[in-house]
């Protein structure tokens, strides 16, 4: 009897800890465009990575890229509304091939609800399709540091974000921005 109210207790822990959700990380090697990388120590790392493409305004100096979080990229029963905090990590590499060291200037990101609608937001900061908006990834942005374990704090979202936009801030040598990790969690 005593072995079957504990292994009751597990399992109900166990669907507690599921249900609860404290967070949500992107499953990258299921985004489109993901490839296979070989990782320094041998290992097989599958990266998101695309080539920046010129901004819509024509200029060249804040190239961006959008990707596109599809339907079935998060949980369906995701407690969004909880998330209150972001974890961003990209790599960044010289059109050479060489990797850029993590700093300022390299990189923004947008988080938006819907791909096909406004993927910049208002200048300085979040929007109504892009609830998110962090500046300096990877790099020193106040006591900001998006990509640290800690992440940054953010506004709660109202739903599954639909798509990412990943922009050069300024470092023209940044030629190829790989996508390593995105998790939401509180």
């Amino acid at each position: 009897m005593k072995k079957i109210a504990i292994a009751l207790v597990l399992c109900l822990l166990v669907v507690g800890m599921a249900v609860a959700q404290d967070s949500v990380t992107v499953d990258i090697s299921k985004l489109p465009g993901a490839v296979p990388s070989l990782n320094g120590d041998g290992t097989i790392v599958v990266r998101n990575q695309n080539r920046l493409t010129p901004s819509p305004g024509g200029g060249n100096d804040y190239a961006f890229w959008i990707q596109a979080l599809p339907e079935g990229t998060f949980p369906a029963d995701a407690p969004w509304s909880t998330y209150d905090k972001i974890r961003v990590v990209f790599r960044y590499y010289r059109s050479n091939g060489n990797e850029i060291r993590q700093g300022n200037s390299n990189c923004m990101v947008v988080v938006m609800y819907d791909p096909a609608g406004d993927s910049e937001g208002p200048a300085n900061g979040p929007g109504p399709n892009t609830p998110v908006k962090i500046f300096n990834v990877g790099g020193a942005n106040g006591n900001v540091r998006v990509s640290s374990p800690a992440g940054s704090t953010i506004r709660p979202l109202t739903k599954a974000p639909g798509g990412i936009v990943m922009q050069r801030q300024g470092n023209g040598s940044v030629a190829t921005i790989e996508l390593v990790e995105l998790t939401f969690f509180k």
